[in-house]
C-alpha cells in the first residue's frame, strides 16, 4: 500500500464526513445544523474517521495529527451538542423543581457556542484537505433530510403495573442511593466560590474526566434501576413525586456526560502538555470558554438540581421507609465520644433516615455526634450513682477505721483492686496519684472515696463497667446496621483501640 493509496482511503471513507461539513458551511438557517438528525449523522462519521486515522497511525505523523485531531474535536462537539438539545427537548417533561438561573436561557447559549465551533472545525477539516491537494466528491445533501418532525401524540399506555410492595421497597433504596451521592457530588461545590482566572486551574487538580466519569456512571444506575423497577408501577401512580425524582436524576445524569466528554477535550486535546510536534493545535473554541461552559453550567447546574431533590428523597424514605426500635448497650469505652458518635452518625446518614436515640426521658439526635456526646453526661452521671453504690457496700470499708493519717490512700488503692477484680471498673493509666486530694473536714470516708474515682472517671483513668442500655428509633434498615455495629462494640474494644467492623458496614469506609 503507498501514500496514495492511503489518501484514497481517506477520500473514500471520509466523503460523507466531508458533505456533511460542506453542508454545515453553507446553510444559512442555524436549525439545519444544530438539531438531532444532522449531528447524529455527523458524530457517526467523525467517529469512523477517527477510527480510520487511528488505524494506520496518524496520530504519530506530524502532518496528519492535527487532521486528526481537529476529526476528534468535531466527533466531541456534535456528540456533546447533542446531549444538550436531548436536554433542551426533555426538560419541559421532567417536573423539575426550581433553582437558580434559567435553564433555557442558558442551553440556547451553550448551543450558540458548539454551533460556531461545529463551524469552524468543519472549514479546518476543508481547509486541510486543500491544502494537501486531496480532491474530494462532496455530495449535495437536501436540508429536508435533516429536519426533525414533531406529532403532538402518545401511544397508549399498556403496560402493567407492577407490584405495589416491591416497587416501595425498591423506591426507597432508590432515594437512599440518590442521597449517598452527596460526598461525590460535593466535589462540584467547590467551583462555586471560583473567580474565572482561577478555572484553569481547577481542572485537572479538583476536577477531573475519570472523577466525572465515575460520578455520572452512578446516577445512570440510578436512571436505570428506576426504570427497570418504577416505571409504571402502583406506587409510581400514586405519588408525584417520583416523576419529579426520576426528572433530577436524568438531567443530572446528562449533564454529568456532557461535563465528562468536555473535561476529556480539555484534558487531552486541549492541555499544553498534549502538544506535539511543536505546533499550536487548532481549537475551535476558547479554552476560556470550555471551562466558563463546563464549570459554570454543566457542573453548575449538576450541583443545583442535586441539592433540590434531597429533600424530595429524604421525604420520599420518610413516608415509605419501614419504622422499627432496638434497644441496645452504650459503648464500653468512655461512652459515645468521637468515633462511636461518628460511625453512628455515618450509618443514619447512609440511608438520609430520621432515627432519634433516646436514653431515659431524654433524646437526641442520632444523625448529629455533637448530639450524641451530650448523652454522655447521662452515661456518666449514672456511672457515679453505679459506683457510689458498689462502695458503699464494699467489705473494706469495715475495717478501713483501722487506718489512721496518711494510710487512707492505700485503702483507696484496696478498694479499686477489688472493684477490677470484680470487673467493675477498667484501669486506663497505672499511675492512679492521689497527691492534693486531701480528705476535707468532716468529710466522711465514703465521700472522699466516691470524690476520687469521680476524679477519675473524669480525667479517663478508669472507667466503670456499665450495663446502661439506649433505644434507637426509626428505620429497620438503619436499626439495623445500628445493632450489628453495637454488637461489634461500635468499633472499639474495651480499652479504645479501633478494630475491624462487619462487612456488613463496609459503607462506612468511605
Amino acid at each position: 500500500m503507498s501514500y496514495k493509496d492511503f489518501e484514497q482511503l481517506i477520500v473514500t471513507n471520509g466523503e460523507r464526513l466531508f458533505s456533511l461539513c460542506k453542508f454545515a458551511l453553507t446553510q444559512k438557517n442555524k436549525e439545519n445544523i444544530i438539531n438531532r438528525k444532522f449531528l447524529g449523522r455527523l458524530n457517526l462519521e467523525a467517529t469512523w474517521m477517527e477510527e480510520t486515522l487511528d488505524s494506520y497511525g496518524c496520530q504519530h505523523s506530524s502532518i496528519w495529527f492535527p487532521f486528526r485531531e481537529t476529526v476528534a474535536a468535531q466527533k466531541l462537539f456534535s456528540s456533546v451538542c447533542y446531549d444538550v438539545i436531548h436536554l433542551k427537548k426533555a426538560v419541559p417533561y421532567y417536573n423539575l423543581l426550581s433553582v437558580e438561573g434559567d435553564f433555557s436561557v442558558e442551553v440556547d447559549k451553550i448551543l450558540d457556542s458548539f454551533y460556531v465551533a461545529i463551524l469552524s472545525i468543519s472549514e479546518t477539516l476543508l481547509k486541510f484537505l486543500r491544502k494537501q491537494k486531496i480532491k474530494i466528491d462532496i455530495r449535495t445533501l437536501d436540508p429536508d433530510f435533516f429536519r426533525e418532525q414533531y406529532l403532538d401524540y402518545k401511544l397508549e399506555e399498556t403496560k402493567k403495573i407492577s407490584d405495589r410492595q416491591q416497587s416501595e421497597q425498591t423506591l426507597v433504596y432508590l432515594a437512599t442511593s440518590f442521597l449517598n451521592l452527596s460526598s461525590d457530588i460535593d466535589i462540584l461545590e467547590s467551583g462555586k466560590s471560583l473567580k474565572k482566572k482561577d478555572y484553569i486551574s481547577y481542572i485537572p487538580d479538583h476536577i477531573s474526566e475519570e472523577k466525572l466519569r465515575l460520578v455520572k456512571a452512578q446516577f445512570h444506575n440510578l436512571q436505570s434501576m428506576y426504570d427497570t423497577y418504577l416505571s409504571k408501577s402502583d406506587v409510581e401512580r400514586k405519588n408525584s413525586n417520583l416523576h419529579i425524582l426520576r426528572g433530577h436524576i436524568s438531567i443530572i445524569f446528562h449533564l454529568l456526560k456532557s461535563a465528562s466528554d468536555l473535561s476529556h477535550y480539555y484534558e487531552r486535546h486541549m492541555s499544553i502538555s498534549k502538544f506535539r510536534f511543536g505546533k499550536m493545535p487548532f481549537l475551535p473554541i476558547t479554552k476560556n470558554r470550555l471551562l466558563s461552559i463546563l464549570i459554570e453550567f454543566f457542573l453548575g447546574f449538576s450541583d443545583q438540581y442535586f441539592t433540590a431533590a434531597k429533600n424530595l428523597c429524604k421525604s420520599i424514605i420518610s413516608e415509605y421507609a419501614e419504622e422499627g426500635e432496638i434497644e441496645v448497650g452504650i459503648p464500653n469505652y468512655r461512652g459515645f465520644h468521637v468515633r462511636p458518635s461518628t460511625l453512628i452518625s455515618k450509618i443514619v446518614h447512609h440511608y438520609g433516615s430520621k432515627v432519634t436515640m433516646e436514653m431515659g426521658n431524654e433524646k437526641y439526635d442520632a444523625s448529629s455526634p455533637l448530639e450524641l456526646f451530650r448523652a454522655n453526661e447521662k452515661i456518666n452521671a449514672e456511672k457515679r450513682k453505679y459506683i457510689s453504690r458498689l462502695i458503699d457496700s464494699n467489705s473494706f470499708l469495715e475495717d478501713f477505721h483501722n487506718y489512721t493519717g496518711s494510710k487512707w490512700p492505700k485503702m483507696l488503692q484496696l478498694i479499686i483492686l477489688d472493684l477490677m477484680d470484680k470487673e467493675e471498673i477498667i484501669l486506663y493509666e497505672k499511675n492512679l496519684s492521689m497527691k492534693g486530694n486531701l480528705p476535707d473536714n468532716d468529710e466522711r470516708t465514703e465521700e472522699l472515696f466516691k470524690r476520687i474515682i469521680t476524679l477519675f472517671l473524669a480525667s479517663g483513668k478508669i472507667d466503670i463497667k456499665s450495663n446502661l442500655q439506649v433505644n434507637f428509633y426509626g428505620d429497620r434498615r438503619v436499626l439495623h446496621d445500628l445493632n450489628v455495629l453495637a454488637e461489634a462494640g461500635y468499633g472499639e474494644d474495651k480499652y479504645g483501640n479501633n478494630i475491624i467492623l462487619p462487612p456488613e458496614l463496609v459503607y462506612l469506609k468511605r
